[in-house]
């Protein structure tokens, strides 16, 4: 299975990109500046290309032509919330369906269709996250898995996680990208996915 990671180059997609060709994926990697963001290739499994989210939908569509599905991990760290975060996600989607990609893993955060669950600090971050997910949701045909996780750590992977958690949690970033792997060939269909550290195996959950 052919997979492209957009989004390749965040602290959540390089994980992704490492864990999906652990389990034997074929991956691309897309980078706004491949030769200076993407990692040497170490395996002929992996293709790093150049992919830029503010490009017209049909430049997109060219990249993700021939793909079994993509993975959307791109964040812009709070400096590109519209272009990026939020139109970014839109025009991947459609790109998606015009290159014939059904399935779509999207890396949202832990309740974002729910306003009063926002952080009042990343009010405009929940804004794009509500957004592009609503679009999938609502306006496309694609086969999604949105993953929802919780605040992100760079502590160790446990494995185990808890599907909608309550009150004040946490995941670790190799976790979501275990689950955003996993999502891939799960039986989550339209479904989305609401996550943190907890005591149930990722294999058991997806």
């Amino acid at each position: 299975m052919k997979i492209f990671v957009v989004g390749a180059n965040g602290q959540v997609g390089r994980l992704l990109v490492e864990t999906l060709l652990d389990n034997d994926y074929q991956v691309t990697g897309g980078y706004r500046d491949p030769a200076q963001q993407a990692p040497e290739a170490g395996s002929q499994a992996f293709a790093a290309v150049h992919f830029d989210l503010t490009a017209p939908v049909a430049e997109l569509a060219a990249a993700l032509a021939g793909h079994d599905a993509v993975i959307f991990a791109a964040g812009s760290q709070g400096k590109a919330l519209l272009s990026v975060d939020l139109d970014g996600a839109v025009k991947t989607q459609l790109a998606a369906e015009q290159a014939g990609v059904t399935r779509f893993i999207q890396l949202s955060s832990l309740n974002a269709e729910s306003r009063a669950n926002w952080p009042a600090s990343l009010h405009d971050y929940y804004i794009a996250k509500f957004y592009a997910d609503e679009w999938l949701k609502t306006r496309t045909q694609l086969d999604y898995v949105i993953v929802q996780p919780a605040a992100l750590t760079n502590d160790e992977a446990t494995g185990m996680i808890t599907i909608e958690p309550a009150g004040t949690a946490t995941i670790t970033r190799q976790d979501v990208a275990s689950v955003l792997a996993r999502a891939v060939e799960s039986d989550c269909h339209r479904e989305t996915i609401k996550l943190a550290n907890g005591a149930v195996p990722i294999a058991q959950v997806l």
